[in-house]
């Protein structure tokens, strides 16, 4: 029959959407407020998840374009932190400080 059918979407889209998100989920990696925390801590691992999955999805299709792997990695790097930030606060508070608190948060030291 035909050859196999290639994959159509630009691998820039996916980058350039990890790229994005991947700050967002940092920054709320960094902060866990008290107020609403439920809500907050969702967010968070929905950006660091989507960023993660968005950057590997375009080294996935990216073929022999280094500047979408660069930047794919990039936000693939930022989200990453981003997540373990937003699981090491979450075990501290679960914990109630049995899990030794991170350095950058004024919040886990309740």
């Amino acid at each position: 029959m035909g050859a196999a059918a290639r994959d159509h979407e630009p691998p820039a889209a996916p980058a350039t959407f990890a790229v994005l998100l991947g700050p967002i989920a940092f920054w709320m990696g960094i902060i866990v407020p008290a107020a609403s925390m439920g809500r907050h801590v969702l967010l968070g691992a929905a950006f660091g998840v989507v960023c993660v999955l968005s950057g590997w999805r375009a080294i996935a299709i990216a073929g022999r374009r280094r500047a979408v792997r660069v930047w794919s990695w990039i936000g693939i790097v930022i989200g990453g932190l981003g997540l373990v930030m937003l699981v090491w606060q979450l075990l501290v508070i679960v914990t109630g400080g049995a899990f030794p608190p991170p350095f950058w948060s004024p919040y886990a030291y309740r």
